[in-house]
Protein backbone atom coordinates (compact mmCIF):
# COMPACT_ATOMS: atom_id res chain seq x y z
CA UNK A 1 0.00 0.00 0.00
CA UNK A 2 1.23 3.21 -0.83
CA UNK A 3 2.08 6.41 1.77
CA UNK A 4 -0.26 8.50 -0.07
CA UNK A 5 -3.62 6.45 0.34
CA UNK A 6 -2.76 6.84 3.92
CA UNK A 7 -2.47 10.84 3.90
CA UNK A 8 -5.66 10.69 2.03
CA UNK A 9 -7.25 9.44 5.03
CA UNK A 10 -5.50 11.77 7.18
CA UNK A 11 -6.59 14.42 5.19
CA UNK A 12 -10.21 13.45 5.63
CA UNK A 13 -9.75 13.22 9.52
CA UNK A 14 -7.83 16.48 9.58
CA UNK A 15 -9.85 18.71 7.59
CA UNK A 16 -11.68 21.72 8.50
CA UNK A 17 -15.46 21.70 8.15
CA UNK A 18 -15.28 24.55 5.17
CA UNK A 19 -13.63 21.62 3.01
CA UNK A 20 -16.89 20.51 2.20
CA UNK A 21 -18.71 23.60 1.10
CA UNK A 22 -19.78 24.24 -2.01
CA UNK A 23 -17.35 27.08 -3.19
CA UNK A 24 -13.93 24.76 -1.58
CA UNK A 25 -10.67 24.32 -3.42
CA UNK A 26 -8.32 22.31 -2.37
CA UNK A 27 -5.12 24.07 -3.42
CA UNK A 28 -6.17 26.65 -1.47
CA UNK A 29 -6.90 24.99 1.58
CA UNK A 30 -3.38 23.02 1.42
CA UNK A 31 -1.42 26.21 0.78
CA UNK A 32 -2.81 27.44 4.00
CA UNK A 33 -2.71 24.90 5.94
CA UNK A 34 0.95 24.94 7.47
CA UNK A 35 -0.85 22.91 10.84
CA UNK A 36 -2.23 19.64 8.53
CA UNK A 37 1.31 19.61 6.85
CA UNK A 38 2.90 19.68 10.15
CA UNK A 39 0.95 17.00 11.34
CA UNK A 40 1.41 14.35 8.22
CA UNK A 41 4.94 14.77 8.14
CA UNK A 42 4.79 13.92 11.54
CA UNK A 43 2.83 10.98 10.59
CA UNK A 44 4.93 9.78 8.40
CA UNK A 45 8.17 10.05 10.69
CA UNK A 46 6.39 7.59 13.25
CA UNK A 47 5.99 5.32 10.72
CA UNK A 48 9.76 5.63 9.43
CA UNK A 49 10.33 5.57 13.00
CA UNK A 50 8.45 2.22 13.71
CA UNK A 51 9.87 0.27 10.52
CA UNK A 52 13.39 1.46 11.49
CA UNK A 53 13.74 1.23 15.58
CA UNK A 54 11.02 -0.90 16.83
CA UNK A 55 11.62 -3.99 18.52
CA UNK A 56 10.27 -6.28 16.21
CA UNK A 57 9.87 -6.45 12.27
CA UNK A 58 6.60 -5.19 11.15
CA UNK A 59 4.63 -5.72 8.02
CA UNK A 60 4.31 -1.76 6.37
CA UNK A 61 1.39 -2.91 5.07
CA UNK A 62 -0.12 -3.87 8.13
CA UNK A 63 0.84 -0.71 10.09
CA UNK A 64 -0.41 1.04 7.12
CA UNK A 65 -3.91 -0.57 7.23
CA UNK A 66 -3.81 -0.32 10.82
CA UNK A 67 -3.36 3.32 10.63
CA UNK A 68 -6.21 4.21 7.85
CA UNK A 69 -8.64 2.10 10.62
CA UNK A 70 -7.79 4.21 13.21
CA UNK A 71 -8.69 7.04 11.59
CA UNK A 72 -11.88 5.50 10.37
CA UNK A 73 -12.70 4.37 13.42
CA UNK A 74 -13.31 8.54 14.88
CA UNK A 75 -15.96 8.54 12.43
CA UNK A 76 -19.53 6.61 12.59
CA UNK A 77 -19.97 2.56 12.76
CA UNK A 78 -20.89 2.72 9.55
CA UNK A 79 -18.31 4.47 8.16
CA UNK A 80 -15.62 1.83 7.54
CA UNK A 81 -12.58 1.08 4.77
CA UNK A 82 -12.49 -2.07 3.41
CA UNK A 83 -9.34 -3.79 2.28
CA UNK A 84 -8.97 -5.42 -1.38
CA UNK A 85 -10.28 -8.97 -0.07
CA UNK A 86 -12.67 -7.63 2.08
CA UNK A 87 -14.13 -4.90 -0.19
CA UNK A 88 -14.37 -7.73 -3.07
CA UNK A 89 -16.20 -10.35 -0.52
CA UNK A 90 -18.80 -7.08 0.47
CA UNK A 91 -19.67 -6.39 -3.01
CA UNK A 92 -20.02 -9.65 -4.30
CA UNK A 93 -23.64 -9.48 -2.43
CA UNK A 94 -24.61 -6.72 -4.43
CA UNK A 95 -22.96 -7.20 -7.67
CA UNK A 96 -22.14 -10.88 -8.28
CA UNK A 97 -19.19 -12.64 -8.58
CA UNK A 98 -17.43 -14.95 -10.76
CA UNK A 99 -17.83 -18.45 -10.40
CA UNK A 100 -19.56 -22.00 -11.59
CA UNK A 101 -22.92 -21.56 -9.76
CA UNK A 102 -23.59 -24.15 -7.22
CA UNK A 103 -23.89 -23.95 -3.30
CA UNK A 104 -22.36 -26.92 -1.50
CA UNK A 105 -21.14 -28.59 1.69
CA UNK A 106 -18.27 -31.00 2.59
CA UNK A 107 -19.68 -34.20 4.00
CA UNK A 108 -17.65 -36.88 5.08
CA UNK A 109 -14.79 -35.17 3.63
CA UNK A 110 -16.31 -34.96 -0.09
CA UNK A 111 -17.21 -31.99 -1.69
CA UNK A 112 -21.33 -32.69 -2.14
CA UNK A 113 -23.18 -30.14 -4.36
CA UNK A 114 -26.48 -29.02 -2.23
CA UNK A 115 -28.01 -26.56 -5.14
CA UNK A 116 -27.35 -25.45 -8.66
CA UNK A 117 -28.42 -22.09 -9.73
CA UNK A 118 -30.63 -21.98 -12.94
CA UNK A 119 -28.73 -21.13 -15.92
CA UNK A 120 -25.27 -20.87 -14.14
CA UNK A 121 -22.11 -22.94 -15.73
CA UNK A 122 -22.97 -25.83 -13.60
CA UNK A 123 -26.65 -26.24 -14.76
CA UNK A 124 -25.43 -25.98 -18.37
CA UNK A 125 -22.52 -28.56 -17.72
CA UNK A 126 -25.08 -30.92 -15.86
CA UNK A 127 -24.16 -30.54 -12.21
CA UNK A 128 -26.76 -31.76 -10.10
CA UNK A 129 -27.50 -31.70 -6.60
CA UNK A 130 -26.23 -34.64 -4.54
CA UNK A 131 -23.00 -34.84 -6.88
CA UNK A 132 -19.83 -35.89 -4.66
CA UNK A 133 -16.97 -33.74 -6.44
CA UNK A 134 -13.73 -36.06 -6.15
CA UNK A 135 -11.51 -33.34 -8.09
CA UNK A 136 -10.74 -29.89 -9.07
CA UNK A 137 -8.76 -28.70 -11.85
CA UNK A 138 -6.65 -32.34 -11.60
CA UNK A 139 -6.16 -32.20 -7.78
CA UNK A 140 -8.11 -34.52 -5.15
CA UNK A 141 -10.82 -32.47 -3.22
CA UNK A 142 -11.68 -35.34 -0.79
CA UNK A 143 -10.85 -33.50 2.62
CA UNK A 144 -10.60 -29.78 1.48
CA UNK A 145 -11.92 -27.12 3.51
CA UNK A 146 -15.26 -25.22 2.42
CA UNK A 147 -13.27 -22.11 1.65
CA UNK A 148 -10.34 -24.23 0.44
CA UNK A 149 -13.15 -25.48 -2.19
CA UNK A 150 -14.77 -22.19 -2.74
CA UNK A 151 -11.63 -20.53 -3.15
CA UNK A 152 -11.11 -23.58 -6.39
CA UNK A 153 -13.85 -22.61 -7.88
CA UNK A 154 -14.22 -18.87 -7.71
CA UNK A 155 -11.79 -16.94 -10.12
CA UNK A 156 -11.70 -14.90 -13.82
CA UNK A 157 -14.69 -15.02 -15.84
CA UNK A 158 -13.80 -17.24 -18.81
CA UNK A 159 -11.89 -19.58 -17.03
CA UNK A 160 -11.79 -22.91 -17.42
CA UNK A 161 -12.74 -25.44 -14.58
CA UNK A 162 -11.90 -29.70 -14.51
CA UNK A 163 -14.46 -31.26 -12.23
CA UNK A 164 -14.66 -34.86 -11.49
CA UNK A 165 -17.64 -35.98 -10.07
CA UNK A 166 -19.60 -38.97 -8.77
CA UNK A 167 -22.89 -39.90 -9.12
CA UNK A 168 -25.29 -42.89 -7.10
CA UNK A 169 -26.28 -44.87 -10.34
CA UNK A 170 -23.12 -43.83 -12.40
CA UNK A 171 -20.45 -46.78 -12.79
CA UNK A 172 -17.42 -44.78 -12.85
CA UNK A 173 -16.52 -41.10 -12.19
CA UNK A 174 -17.18 -38.51 -14.97
CA UNK A 175 -15.26 -35.58 -16.00
CA UNK A 176 -16.72 -31.82 -16.67
CA UNK A 177 -15.55 -29.04 -17.93
CA UNK A 178 -16.72 -25.75 -16.89
CA UNK A 179 -16.36 -22.28 -17.72
CA UNK A 180 -16.79 -20.30 -15.45
CA UNK A 181 -19.00 -16.66 -15.70
CA UNK A 182 -20.18 -13.77 -13.82
CA UNK A 183 -23.25 -14.93 -10.90
CA UNK A 184 -25.54 -12.90 -10.36
CA UNK A 185 -27.19 -14.05 -6.44
CA UNK A 186 -31.15 -13.08 -6.68
CA UNK A 187 -32.38 -10.59 -3.81
CA UNK A 188 -35.87 -11.53 -4.22
CA UNK A 189 -35.03 -15.41 -3.72
CA UNK A 190 -38.45 -16.41 -2.33
CA UNK A 191 -42.10 -15.55 -3.70
CA UNK A 192 -45.00 -17.62 -3.03
CA UNK A 193 -48.37 -18.00 -2.28
CA UNK A 194 -49.45 -18.76 1.16
CA UNK A 195 -53.00 -20.08 1.34
CA UNK A 196 -56.35 -17.83 0.91
CA UNK A 197 -55.18 -15.74 -1.60
CA UNK A 198 -52.06 -14.78 0.22
CA UNK A 199 -48.97 -13.57 -1.77
CA UNK A 200 -45.66 -14.24 0.14
CA UNK A 201 -42.55 -12.12 -0.60
CA UNK A 202 -39.01 -12.22 0.62
CA UNK A 203 -36.63 -9.69 -0.42
CA UNK A 204 -32.94 -10.30 1.26
CA UNK A 205 -30.83 -7.20 -0.01
CA UNK A 206 -31.32 -3.66 -2.21
CA UNK A 207 -29.42 -4.49 -5.36
CA UNK A 208 -29.61 -2.81 -9.06
CA UNK A 209 -31.72 -5.80 -9.96
CA UNK A 210 -34.41 -5.72 -7.05
CA UNK A 211 -37.44 -3.69 -8.43
CA UNK A 212 -37.26 -6.16 -11.50
CA UNK A 213 -37.40 -9.10 -9.48
CA UNK A 214 -40.13 -8.00 -7.26
CA UNK A 215 -42.19 -6.39 -10.35
CA UNK A 216 -41.24 -10.64 -11.90
CA UNK A 217 -42.56 -11.58 -8.56
CA UNK A 218 -45.54 -9.58 -7.98
CA UNK A 219 -46.87 -10.45 -11.52
CA UNK A 220 -46.45 -14.19 -10.87
CA UNK A 221 -48.03 -13.98 -7.62
CA UNK A 222 -50.81 -11.91 -9.23
CA UNK A 223 -51.93 -14.17 -12.35
CA UNK A 224 -51.75 -16.90 -9.20
CA UNK A 225 -54.83 -14.83 -7.60
CA UNK A 226 -52.70 -12.83 -4.72
CA UNK A 227 -55.15 -10.22 -3.47
CA UNK A 228 -53.05 -9.91 -0.04
CA UNK A 229 -49.57 -9.54 0.43
CA UNK A 230 -46.98 -10.28 3.23
CA UNK A 231 -43.51 -8.70 2.26
CA UNK A 232 -40.86 -9.97 4.09
CA UNK A 233 -37.64 -7.58 5.11
CA UNK A 234 -36.31 -9.29 8.22
CA UNK A 235 -32.93 -9.76 8.51
CA UNK A 236 -32.29 -7.61 4.73
CA UNK A 237 -29.40 -5.45 5.98
CA UNK A 238 -30.15 -2.69 3.34
CA UNK A 239 -28.34 -2.22 0.44
CA UNK A 240 -28.74 0.67 -3.03
CA UNK A 241 -30.85 3.31 -1.67
CA UNK A 242 -32.15 4.50 -5.08
CA UNK A 243 -33.67 0.52 -5.04
CA UNK A 244 -35.34 1.10 -1.95
CA UNK A 245 -37.32 4.09 -3.16
CA UNK A 246 -38.14 1.57 -6.69
CA UNK A 247 -39.49 -0.71 -4.25
CA UNK A 248 -41.22 1.49 -2.30
CA UNK A 249 -42.94 3.06 -5.08
CA UNK A 250 -44.06 -0.14 -6.22
CA UNK A 251 -46.39 0.35 -3.06
CA UNK A 252 -47.16 3.64 -2.53
CA UNK A 253 -49.50 6.24 -5.33
CA UNK A 254 -47.52 9.03 -6.86
CA UNK A 255 -46.52 12.38 -5.58
CA UNK A 256 -45.60 11.35 -2.28
CA UNK A 257 -42.74 12.05 -0.59
CA UNK A 258 -40.82 8.69 0.44
CA UNK A 259 -37.77 9.81 1.41
CA UNK A 260 -35.41 12.96 2.61
CA UNK A 261 -31.41 12.92 2.62
CA UNK A 262 -29.41 15.75 4.57
CA UNK A 263 -25.54 16.29 4.61
CA UNK A 264 -23.16 18.57 4.19
CA UNK A 265 -22.16 18.78 0.87
CA UNK A 266 -25.45 20.76 -0.98
CA UNK A 267 -25.77 17.36 -3.81
CA UNK A 268 -26.45 15.35 -0.34
CA UNK A 269 -29.69 16.79 -0.08
CA UNK A 270 -32.48 15.16 -2.38
CA UNK A 271 -35.90 14.89 -1.12
CA UNK A 272 -37.48 11.56 -3.50
CA UNK A 273 -41.32 10.67 -4.90
CA UNK A 274 -43.57 7.93 -5.60
CA UNK A 275 -44.52 7.74 -9.54
CA UNK A 276 -47.32 6.18 -10.85
CA UNK A 277 -45.21 4.65 -13.05
CA UNK A 278 -45.12 0.82 -11.95
CA UNK A 279 -47.95 0.92 -8.59
CA UNK A 280 -49.44 -1.63 -7.15
CA UNK A 281 -51.86 -0.27 -4.44
CA UNK A 282 -54.91 -2.35 -4.73
CA UNK A 283 -53.90 -5.31 -1.88
CA UNK A 284 -53.83 -4.75 1.88
CA UNK A 285 -49.72 -5.17 2.63
CA UNK A 286 -48.33 -6.22 5.70
CA UNK A 287 -44.04 -5.32 5.79
CA UNK A 288 -42.22 -8.39 8.38
CA UNK A 289 -38.94 -6.30 10.13
CA UNK A 290 -36.39 -7.26 13.19
CA UNK A 291 -33.96 -6.19 14.52
CA UNK A 292 -31.71 -7.23 11.15
CA UNK A 293 -33.52 -5.15 9.04
CA UNK A 294 -31.35 -2.14 8.28
CA UNK A 295 -30.44 0.47 6.36
CA UNK A 296 -32.23 0.16 3.14
CA UNK A 297 -34.84 -1.82 4.54
CA UNK A 298 -36.12 0.50 6.77
CA UNK A 299 -36.72 3.25 4.45
CA UNK A 300 -39.06 1.09 2.58
CA UNK A 301 -40.97 0.23 5.92
CA UNK A 302 -40.35 3.89 7.24
CA UNK A 303 -42.38 5.01 4.10
CA UNK A 304 -44.87 2.39 4.17
CA UNK A 305 -45.76 2.73 8.32
CA UNK A 306 -45.56 6.78 7.14
CA UNK A 307 -47.64 7.09 4.61
CA UNK A 308 -49.93 4.34 5.74
CA UNK A 309 -50.08 2.10 3.13
CA UNK A 310 -49.75 -1.10 5.14
CA UNK A 311 -48.76 -2.37 8.55
CA UNK A 312 -45.12 -3.50 10.28
CA UNK A 313 -44.90 -6.59 12.08
CA UNK A 314 -42.23 -8.08 14.03
CA UNK A 315 -39.75 -6.39 16.26
CA UNK A 316 -37.69 -3.12 16.24
CA UNK A 317 -35.88 -2.36 13.36
CA UNK A 318 -31.79 -2.06 13.48
CA UNK A 319 -31.64 2.10 13.35
CA UNK A 320 -29.61 2.89 10.79
CA UNK A 321 -30.21 5.97 9.41
CA UNK A 322 -26.98 7.24 7.41
CA UNK A 323 -26.74 6.93 4.07
CA UNK A 324 -22.89 6.22 2.69
CA UNK A 325 -21.28 6.55 -0.82
CA UNK A 326 -18.62 4.59 -1.97
CA UNK A 327 -14.73 5.62 -3.43
CA UNK A 328 -13.08 2.94 -4.46
CA UNK A 329 -9.27 3.56 -4.73
CA UNK A 330 -6.28 1.99 -7.42
CA UNK A 331 -5.47 -0.96 -5.19
CA UNK A 332 -8.96 -2.66 -4.94
CA UNK A 333 -9.67 -1.35 -1.57
CA UNK A 334 -12.74 1.18 -0.79
CA UNK A 335 -14.10 3.94 1.74
CA UNK A 336 -17.47 3.43 2.39
CA UNK A 337 -18.31 6.79 3.91
CA UNK A 338 -21.30 8.40 5.52
CA UNK A 339 -22.36 11.55 3.53
CA UNK A 340 -25.87 11.86 4.50
CA UNK A 341 -28.59 11.32 6.94
CA UNK A 342 -32.09 9.99 5.92
CA UNK A 343 -35.60 11.14 6.80
CA UNK A 344 -39.00 9.38 6.63
CA UNK A 345 -41.89 10.88 5.15
CA UNK A 346 -42.94 12.60 8.27
CA UNK A 347 -39.50 13.57 9.45
CA UNK A 348 -37.78 10.83 10.94
CA UNK A 349 -34.75 10.40 11.53
CA UNK A 350 -34.23 6.74 13.15
CA UNK A 351 -30.11 6.23 13.74
CA UNK A 352 -29.46 5.04 17.17
CA UNK A 353 -27.04 6.81 19.30
CA UNK A 354 -23.17 5.88 18.81
CA UNK A 355 -21.70 8.66 20.65
CA UNK A 356 -20.45 7.16 23.95
CA UNK A 357 -20.42 3.40 23.17
CA UNK A 358 -18.02 1.46 21.24
CA UNK A 359 -18.52 -0.60 17.62
CA UNK A 360 -19.49 -4.02 19.63
CA UNK A 361 -21.70 -2.25 21.95
CA UNK A 362 -23.44 -0.48 19.29
CA UNK A 363 -24.21 -3.56 17.32
CA UNK A 364 -24.82 -5.59 20.08
CA UNK A 365 -27.53 -3.14 21.50
CA UNK A 366 -29.52 -3.63 17.78
CA UNK A 367 -30.87 -6.78 18.94
CA UNK A 368 -31.28 -6.67 22.61
CA UNK A 369 -35.33 -6.98 22.78
CA UNK A 370 -34.90 -5.05 26.78
CA UNK A 371 -33.29 -2.05 24.92
CA UNK A 372 -35.26 -2.22 22.27
CA UNK A 373 -38.68 -1.37 24.35
CA UNK A 374 -36.87 0.93 26.56
CA UNK A 375 -35.94 3.32 23.74
CA UNK A 376 -39.67 2.88 23.02
CA UNK A 377 -41.07 3.94 26.38
CA UNK A 378 -37.99 7.03 26.60
CA UNK A 379 -39.00 8.20 22.92
CA UNK A 380 -41.51 11.36 23.75
CA UNK A 381 -40.86 13.19 20.51
CA UNK A 382 -43.84 12.22 18.18
CA UNK A 383 -44.59 12.49 14.46
CA UNK A 384 -47.62 11.89 12.05
CA UNK A 385 -48.35 9.15 10.05
CA UNK A 386 -50.23 10.09 6.83
CA UNK A 387 -53.72 9.18 8.25
CA UNK A 388 -52.63 11.10 11.76
CA UNK A 389 -51.37 7.69 13.48
CA UNK A 390 -48.59 8.36 16.02
CA UNK A 391 -44.67 7.04 15.64
CA UNK A 392 -41.62 7.49 16.84
CA UNK A 393 -38.09 7.91 15.49
CA UNK A 394 -35.48 7.31 18.59
CA UNK A 395 -33.56 3.82 17.33
CA UNK A 396 -35.04 2.24 14.35
CA UNK A 397 -38.69 1.33 12.95
CA UNK A 398 -41.38 0.05 15.56
CA UNK A 399 -43.79 -2.04 14.11
CA UNK A 400 -47.34 -1.31 14.66
CA UNK A 401 -47.83 -4.88 16.33
CA UNK A 402 -44.84 -6.14 17.97
CA UNK A 403 -44.53 -10.33 17.63
CA UNK A 404 -42.04 -12.21 19.36
CA UNK A 405 -40.33 -15.56 17.21
CA UNK A 406 -39.01 -17.58 20.52
CA UNK A 407 -39.32 -20.87 18.22
CA UNK A 408 -36.47 -19.96 15.84
CA UNK A 409 -34.10 -19.03 19.20
CA UNK A 410 -32.44 -22.90 19.55
CA UNK A 411 -30.64 -23.87 23.14
CA UNK A 412 -26.60 -23.80 23.09
CA UNK A 413 -26.55 -27.72 22.55
CA UNK A 414 -28.51 -27.97 19.43
CA UNK A 415 -26.55 -24.58 18.24
CA UNK A 416 -23.41 -26.64 19.01
CA UNK A 417 -24.95 -29.69 17.42
CA UNK A 418 -26.42 -28.21 14.03
CA UNK A 419 -23.03 -25.84 13.12
CA UNK A 420 -20.67 -28.69 14.13
CA UNK A 421 -18.17 -29.17 11.58
CA UNK A 422 -18.79 -32.55 11.38
CA UNK A 423 -22.49 -31.42 9.58
CA UNK A 424 -24.34 -33.62 11.76
CA UNK A 425 -27.59 -33.45 9.83
CA UNK A 426 -26.63 -33.10 6.27
CA UNK A 427 -24.67 -36.29 7.13
CA UNK A 428 -27.33 -38.11 8.85
CA UNK A 429 -30.21 -36.81 6.15
CA UNK A 430 -28.45 -37.99 3.22
CA UNK A 431 -28.17 -41.44 4.60
CA UNK A 432 -31.78 -41.47 5.81
CA UNK A 433 -32.84 -40.47 2.36
CA UNK A 434 -31.13 -43.59 0.55
CA UNK A 435 -33.13 -46.00 3.05
CA UNK A 436 -36.63 -44.10 2.45
CA UNK A 437 -36.20 -43.10 -1.01
CA UNK A 438 -40.34 -42.95 -1.35
CA UNK A 439 -39.63 -39.09 0.53
CA UNK A 440 -38.52 -37.72 -2.29
CA UNK A 441 -41.66 -38.26 -4.33
CA UNK A 442 -43.54 -35.30 -3.80
CA UNK A 443 -42.51 -31.57 -2.49
CA UNK A 444 -45.55 -30.73 -1.54
CA UNK A 445 -46.94 -33.68 0.15
CA UNK A 446 -43.29 -33.68 1.99
CA UNK A 447 -43.70 -29.86 3.29
CA UNK A 448 -47.30 -30.67 4.64
CA UNK A 449 -47.52 -33.92 6.04
CA UNK A 450 -44.17 -35.23 6.72
CA UNK A 451 -43.05 -35.64 10.54
CA UNK A 452 -39.82 -37.06 11.74
CA UNK A 453 -40.83 -40.25 13.57
CA UNK A 454 -39.85 -40.89 17.45
CA UNK A 455 -37.73 -43.70 15.73
CA UNK A 456 -35.35 -41.77 13.39
CA UNK A 457 -34.73 -39.25 16.17
CA UNK A 458 -33.66 -42.01 18.61
CA UNK A 459 -31.48 -43.47 15.05
CA UNK A 460 -29.88 -39.77 14.89
CA UNK A 461 -29.11 -39.36 18.68
CA UNK A 462 -27.41 -42.71 18.62
CA UNK A 463 -25.65 -41.56 15.26
CA UNK A 464 -24.17 -38.57 17.28
CA UNK A 465 -23.22 -40.20 20.17
CA UNK A 466 -21.49 -42.33 18.00
CA UNK A 467 -19.29 -39.22 16.56
CA UNK A 468 -18.79 -37.24 19.33
CA UNK A 469 -19.89 -38.24 22.98
CA UNK A 470 -20.02 -34.96 24.69
CA UNK A 471 -23.30 -34.79 23.30
CA UNK A 472 -25.39 -36.51 26.17
CA UNK A 473 -28.65 -37.92 25.77
CA UNK A 474 -29.86 -35.47 28.30
CA UNK A 475 -28.83 -32.73 26.38
CA UNK A 476 -30.18 -34.03 23.45
CA UNK A 477 -33.98 -35.00 24.33
CA UNK A 478 -35.42 -33.01 26.68
CA UNK A 479 -39.15 -31.45 24.66
CA UNK A 480 -37.79 -28.43 23.27
CA UNK A 481 -34.32 -29.91 21.49
CA UNK A 482 -36.45 -32.89 20.47
CA UNK A 483 -39.00 -30.62 19.06
CA UNK A 484 -36.09 -28.13 17.24
CA UNK A 485 -33.80 -31.14 15.94
CA UNK A 486 -36.92 -32.79 14.78
CA UNK A 487 -37.61 -29.66 12.61
CA UNK A 488 -34.25 -29.30 11.86
CA UNK A 489 -33.70 -32.79 10.30
CA UNK A 490 -36.84 -32.40 8.36
CA UNK A 491 -35.35 -28.54 7.04
CA UNK A 492 -32.26 -30.54 5.95
CA UNK A 493 -34.10 -33.45 4.30
CA UNK A 494 -36.30 -31.24 1.99
CA UNK A 495 -32.88 -28.90 1.02
CA UNK A 496 -31.35 -31.91 0.15
CA UNK A 497 -34.07 -33.07 -1.49
CA UNK A 498 -35.09 -29.92 -3.73
CA UNK A 499 -33.35 -27.31 -2.54
CA UNK A 500 -33.60 -23.95 -1.04
CA UNK A 501 -37.37 -23.66 -2.00
CA UNK A 502 -38.78 -26.48 0.15
CA UNK A 503 -35.95 -25.97 3.42
CA UNK A 504 -37.41 -22.47 3.21
CA UNK A 505 -41.35 -23.57 3.00
CA UNK A 506 -40.78 -25.37 6.26
CA UNK A 507 -39.12 -22.21 7.94
CA UNK A 508 -42.47 -20.78 7.22
CA UNK A 509 -44.62 -23.36 8.60
CA UNK A 510 -43.33 -22.71 12.56
CA UNK A 511 -43.11 -18.67 11.71
CA UNK A 512 -44.75 -16.91 14.52
CA UNK A 513 -44.76 -13.68 13.19
CA UNK A 514 -45.14 -14.47 9.43
CA UNK A 515 -48.36 -15.90 11.17
CA UNK A 516 -49.18 -12.49 13.15
CA UNK A 517 -49.03 -10.86 9.69
CA UNK A 518 -51.25 -13.16 8.04
CA UNK A 519 -53.36 -12.58 10.59
CA UNK A 520 -53.64 -8.61 10.66
CA UNK A 521 -54.18 -8.56 6.68
CA UNK A 522 -57.52 -7.62 7.83
CA UNK A 523 -56.96 -4.27 9.35
CA UNK A 524 -54.10 -3.69 6.82
CA UNK A 525 -57.16 -3.70 4.31
CA UNK A 526 -59.00 -1.40 6.66
CA UNK A 527 -56.00 0.96 6.88
CA UNK A 528 -55.87 0.66 2.85
CA UNK A 529 -59.13 1.85 2.35
CA UNK A 530 -58.81 4.91 4.72
CA UNK A 531 -55.63 6.10 2.31
CA UNK A 532 -57.76 5.67 -1.15
CA UNK A 533 -60.75 7.45 0.45
CA UNK A 534 -58.40 10.25 1.04
CA UNK A 535 -56.10 10.15 -2.22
Amino acid sequence: MKLKTVIFFVLLALLPVGYFSQNARVPKLLANSQNLYSKIKIFTSILETIQRSYVEQRDPDDLLEAAIKGVVSNLDPHTVYLPADDFKAWNQSFEGYTGIGISFEVLREQVTVMTVLDGSPADEAGIRRGDKIQKINGASAVGLSRDKASEMFHGPAGAPVELQVVRPRWKRPRNFRLIRKKIVLDSVPYAMMLANRIGYVKIDRFTSTTARELDHALSELEEKGMTNLVLDLRGNAGGYLNAAVAVADRFIPGGHKLLTTKGRLSSSFQEFYSTNEKTRRQYPLVVLIDHGSASAAEIVAGAIQDLDRGLIVGKTSFGKGLVQSQYRFHDGSALLITTARYYTPSGRLIQRNFYDRSKDEYYWEAYDDSLSKARKQEDKTTYRTYLGRRVYAKGGIKPDIWVENDDNILSEEVRRLYFSDKRFFYVFAEDYLKRFPHLRKSEDTFVKNYSISHAALKQFVRFVRNYDPSFSDAHLVNEKNTRDIKFLLKRDMAYMIWGNNARFRINLRRDRQLGEAVKHLHAAHKLLSLTVSMD
